[in-house]
């Protein structure tokens, strides 16, 4: 679910700069965040390199952390919309049949309150389903009849960032790889690493912000990098995938032996939500977790049903033409 993104897009607009910009600065002074240039030299034991969903010798396409959580506004919120639609049609089923009937004449005639019934009825969902829509859909799209998932596309070529969102998401977005600022917390622990990721900023003031036509704009970008991470061990060896990629070239960053599968597999909506993986079985102290999700296993087929209906309802993104075509040479 997008929710983080759709919340800081719709924001973003009404933001003080200048007044967001002081309270980061309080902010690094006073959290552990770790800030980390992109020409940072610390070199992990391992790289994470299980977050791409594509790998060439010109780019590479990268997750963002949210894509997984999804499935319960599909569920509640879709199950609305879907109910209200089932009662107008059925509404203006009867509704049709003994009108018809009351002019074709083969039927006995009703009492003018019950055509009177039958007209109004399917006033009730009309109505209903104007204020979902006004109301309820643009949290629905959070999930479902949107992207599938959102790319952050690094290209070595063009030296650029590119990221591939729907318009009321920020849209796509051409950022400079030079300019770009990362923050990670380096001493992240197993416990506060549940769900962490890396984030990449760029200041107004860099002019580092194109559109997808390479129109500059005045403004500041923001956008989270990855799969949720255990540690700030994880997040460095991730980061310096991606810096070794673009510094250094393919050779220091070579192919990961499985990319990002891009079909909605059933099994890998229930994975999703399952959220357990191989080490929960190796290590003794988080057995109790296996059996508090196998207890709960009915209400997580359910979840991963919804997830799955999710990513049914959304499409495969890409990249315009001239993002897709940037930095290849032509044959």
């Amino acid at each position: 679910m997008y929710f983080f993104e759709w919340l800081f897009f719709e924001g973003r607009a009404t933001a003080d700069y200048d007044e967001l910009a002081r309270e980061t600065e309080k902010r690094k002074k006073t959290e552990r965040s770790y800030h980390l240039s992109t020409h940072h030299k610390k070199s992990p034991k391992q790289y994470m390199t299980t977050c791409h969903s594509t790998h060439t010798n010109t780019y590479i396409d990268v997750r963002t952390p949210n894509d997984e959580k999804r499935g319960l506004i599909t569920l509640i919120a879709g199950g609305a919309g879907a109910a209200f639609t089932f009662m107008l049609m059925i509404s203006l089923y009867f509704a049709g049949i003994h009108y018809l009937a009351l002019f074709v004449g083969t039927e006995e005639r009703l009492s003018i309150l019950d055509y009177f019934i039958l007209g109004v009825t399917p006033a009730i969902p009309t109505v209903s389903l104007y204020y979902y829509a006004k109301y309820v859909l643009p949290y629905l799209r959070l999930e479902a009849f949107t992207a599938r998932r959102l790319i952050v596309r690094f290209n070595r070529i063009t030296r650029k960032v590119y990221l591939l969102r729907p318009k009321h998401l920020g849209g796509v977005v051409a950022l400079d790889w030079d300019t770009a600022e990362v923050c990670i917390d380096p001493n992240m622990s197993e416990l506060d690493g549940v769900g962490g990721f890396v984030m990449l900023g760029w200041d107004k003031e860099t002019n580092s912000v194109r559109d997808a036509d390479g129109n500059l704009k005045d403004d500041f970008e923001i956008t989270m990098v990855g799969k949720p991470t255990r540690n700030g061990s994880e997040l460095l060896a991730f980061w310096e995938y991606i810096r070794r990629y673009m510094e250094e070239g393919p050779e220091a960053a070579p192919k990961p032996q499985k990319l990002i599968v891009k079909f909605p597999w059933p099994w890998r909506s229930f994975m999703a939500v399952w959220q357990l993986d191989s080490r929960f079985f190796k290590t003794p102290q988080l057995w109790i977790f296996v059996l508090v999700y196998s207890l709960l296993l009915p209400l997580i087929t359910i979840h991963a049903i919804g997830h799955w209906i999710s990513l049914l309802l959304c499409y495969e993104p890409k990249f315009p033409r001239a993002i897709e075509e940037a930095g290849i040479s032509p044959p």
